[in-house]
């Protein structure tokens, strides 16, 4: 591409057509053919706007991370609102959008987290999913400190490990809408999850 020319394609709509070609095929199972097919461009267009394929897949989680997996956390955040109420907020959040079928189903940080143990991945996409798993960890501990301070927690648990029970269901409701159940059938599953709080 010449100095001053400007990419003929949209990069934000690429880029989500990327990562939900990821998402859906794993990092392993994707192609470089795949991604430019879906994204619609040719290789050196995707080179030039987003490096190599573990450049573009950084870039895919970042992209998934800021538009699909956040927004759920604002439901935990919610000041003044009781503890189950917030919880129950944010997993039916999480399995509304990972059960969407519009959306290749699950979660795509999740999926990628499957993908991370031995040589599937690249060390550096392995030590990246590692650290918004354990950045996700601190964001929802973080919002129950004012319960802990409280005593509205559970009698034991402190903010870490409800945080740890939390992503641990949250990646089961992602594996549960990666098989195709709906939203709606995993509302037990949820209450059981919130009844201890």
């Amino acid at each position: 591409m010449g100095a001053g020319r400007h990419r003929e394609f949209d990069e934000q709509q690429a880029l989500e057509a990327a990562m939900r070609c990821f998402w859906t095929n794993s990092y392993s199972g994707t192609s470089m053919a795949a991604l430019t097919t879906a994204m619609g461009i040719g290789k050196p267009s995707l080179y030039a706007a987003y490096g190599n394929k573990d450049a573009l897949f950084l870039r895919a989680l970042g992209h998934y991370a800021a538009c699909y997996a956040q927004p759920h956390l604002k439901e935990l955040e919610q000041a003044g609102a009781p503890l189950r109420d917030r919880v129950r907020r944010f997993l039916t959040s999480v399995a509304r959008m990972t059960c969407d079928p519009s959306l290749p189903g699950g979660c795509f940080i999740a999926e990628t987290t499957g993908e991370s143990g031995g040589d599937r991945l690249p060390a550096q996409i392995s030590a990246t999913v590692a650290a918004m798993n354990a950045q996700t960890k601190a964001r929802i501990a973080c919002a129950f400190a004012h319960d802990f301070e409280v005593g509205d927690l559970p009698k034991g648990t402190g903010p870490e490990a409800l945080a740890s029970y939390l992503l641990t269901i949250q990646f089961g409701l992602a594996a549960m809408g990666r098989c195709g159940v709906a939203a709606d059938d995993l509302g037990e599953a949820i209450e059981l999850a919130v009844a201890p709080l």
